[in-house]
């Protein structure tokens, strides 16, 4: 059985051209169980629209099969209003594609979850703020109404994000000085997208999350509340 990943560049599998920068999705297999293999669609800077457009979506659907899962995460492109191939009106275009999606998986005989955007690492007085607009409400009016399990990542990541404080959790991000990789020797400053450290939060907050609701897909992760027997002994060198 598959979890299909369906999103934008926080979510997306990367590979060592772009190391260390990682989306969540490729470490959601950390927290799986080993009967549910994940295949991560998702790709950079694609809305809803584009990702539709370009064929994206129909090809996690030529590979579904029923009693397969999709988690769909978009929103912090389906904001650039200055990219009308991206742009989408969040009570508007954006509802109507993830209504596209939901009906697609439901067609095949899957299962669709939703999870509203992260939050970038934006700070105000001390505090982190909501940088995505109306999307993430739009996301959950339209899971509510239309009864579909979203996690609202936006939420959590604002409020730990506010807990732990700006600097600490510049950790999360792609922030780091010149010549600290050789991927970027330049060094970046992007306070969007994520390292390891990043992604593997963002997963224990959306496993975490999803244990407390009854939806279906929570039967493919592990229990973060319960201890794992492991041979420590076989372990050592």
């Amino acid at each position: 059985m598959k979890i299909f990943m369906t999103g934008d560049s926080t979510m997306k599998y990367n590979n060592i051209y772009s190391y260390p920068q990682t989306g969540w999705g490729q470490v959601l297999h950390l927290f799986t169980k080993n009967e549910y293999l994940i295949e991560d669609h998702a790709e950079n800077g694609r809305s809803t629209k584009s990702f539709i457009e370009e064929g994206r979506f129909d090809a996690i659907l030529n590979k579904m099969e029923k009693g397969d899962f999709v988690i769909c995460q978009f929103g912090h492109n389906d904001e650039k209003i200055q990219d009308p191939n991206r742009y989408t009106e969040p009570y508007g275009t954006y509802q109507q594609n993830l209504k596209f999606f939901a009906d697609k998986v439901n067609e095949k005989g899957g299962h669709i979850v939703y999870a509203t955007s992260i939050t970038r690492h934006k700070f105000e007085n001390g505090k982190c703020v909501n940088s995505h607009l109306d999307y993430p409400q739009a996301m959950l009016d339209f899971c509510k109404e239309n009864n579909y399990t979203c996690i609202d990542l936006n939420k959590l990541t604002i409020e730990l994000y506010s807990r732990m404080g700006e600097e600490e959790t510049k950790k999360f991000h792609m922030i780091f000085p010149s010549n600290t990789y050789k991927t970027y020797p330049d060094g970046k400053d992007d306070h969007s997208h994520l390292v390891f450290d990043g992604a593997k939060t963002i997963c224990e907050l959306f496993v975490s999350a999803i244990s407390k609701t009854n939806d279906p897909i929570k039967e493919c992760f592990l229990d973060l509340g319960s201890s794992v027997e492991i041979d420590w002994e076989m372990l050592k060198d």
